[in-house]
């Protein structure tokens, strides 16, 4: 059996690539306040509810017969899984310039009752922060890269 591609990621400015791939904690070294994203933590807080939105249609698109609770339930355990799955495939751990002490395995939240890898999560929200930002149809460009996400095998 043929292992599936990973699907092509929308591709980002240089200066969206150097905003999203340098931690939070080494932004010195990121564009500060750039006119179109300004930092890594604006586009992972306009990240976060534009990929959470994304994932919840490409799902609900993708198992219409689930309703109310249960829907809810399935989603959201999913999405760290997910999530993770993604950001390993695109290998974005690895392109992350960051302090010697960060490690982007190991900080851990919870959401709803499932465990989240936060530095993980924080990736992917700041990359979806940036394709969203970085074009006037960003939002579409989003919705549709996570939708061929959610239906890959």
């Amino acid at each position: 059996m043929a292992i599936p591609l990973t699907p092509a990621a929308p591709q980002l400015t240089q200066d969206a690539h150097l905003i999203v791939f340098v931690h939070h904690s080494a932004q010195q070294i990121a564009p500060q306040n750039h006119p179109v994203f300004g930092d890594c933590n604006r586009l992972a807080q306009l990240g976060r509810p534009m990929l959470e939105a994304a994932y919840m249609d490409a799902m609900r698109q993708r198992f219409p017969n689930l309703h109310g609770d249960v829907f809810a339930q399935y989603v959201n355990g999913e999405y760290p899984n997910f999530v993770a799955r993604w950001v390993t495939a695109y290998g974005w751990r690895g392109m992350m310039r960051r302090p010697p002490n960060v490690n982007l395995n190991d900080q851990h939240a919870v959401a709803d009752g499932a465990p989240v890898m936060q530095e993980t999560l924080r990736i992917f929200e700041t990359y979806a922060g940036a394709v969203v930002a970085q074009q006037a149809n960003g939002q579409a460009v989003l919705f549709e890269w996570i939708q061929r996400l959610v239906n890959m095998p």
